[in-house]
């Protein structure tokens, strides 16, 4: 009879615990200001292309480098094109209902709040937050995004919070170029960052 007892208990709490598990969490929704309605088609080809056109010569003389941001640039605008109102095309691109960041190696994790979430989203989710720039660095937080208890999509932030990539590297996502943060933008992040505890 003991032993039914402890077993109907031990059931009862695992039934509770899974529960609590699930309760409270709900898909995020991407409730910021999405680039598409920030900016014309003009006015994002321009700011797409402004730093393109910085890109001087090359060591030997020639403009390899610069054919290169062009093209990627026109690649990038195509893409960007087919996303109008396209919610599935803002990253993660795919449903997830907590964010997660933890200091490399050992650090503790922290939790977004929804607000942080958005803030943090409507950085990486506009193209033109980021500029062409060397991205060689050691990723210093982990970034995780979740969708009960699993993980969903990941990215690292590094120097100084000024360079974002996706893990794998270079995935259907495209919106960031090299994902080097501009100057603002990298104030931004330092900003929300600092909420967070870093």
């Amino acid at each position: 009879m003991a032993n039914r007892t402890l077993s109907l208990i031990f059931v009862v709490l695992v039934f509770l615990t899974a529960c609590q598990t699930n309760s409270g969490k709900r898909p995020f929704e991407h409730n910021y200001a999405k680039y598409w309605n920030r900016y014309s088609d003009e006015q994002l080809t321009n700011e797409l292309f402004a730093d393109t056109l910085k890109v001087g010569p090359d060591f030997d003389g020639g403009f390899t480098n610069r054919e290169f941001y062009v093209n990627t640039t026109s690649e990038l605008l195509n893409d960007l094109r087919d996303d109008i109102n396209k919610i599935d095309s803002l990253f993660p691109q795919r449903a997830f209902d907590e964010l997660t960041i933890r200091q490399l190696p050992l650090g503790f994790k922290q939790t977004f709040t929804d607000e942080q979430a958005n803030r943090f989203l409507e950085i990486l989710n506009d193209p033109t937050s980021f500029d062409w720039s060397e991205t060689t660095y050691e990723p210093e937080f982990r970034v995780n995004f979740l969708n009960n208890n699993n993980i969903v999509a990941t990215l690292t932030l590094g120097d100084n919070f000024g360079v974002v990539k996706t893990e794998p590297n270079w995935p259907t996502f495209k919106k960031m170029k090299f994902g080097a943060l501009k100057t603002e933008k990298r104030a931004e992040l330092r900003r929300l960052m600092i909420e967070l505890g870093y």
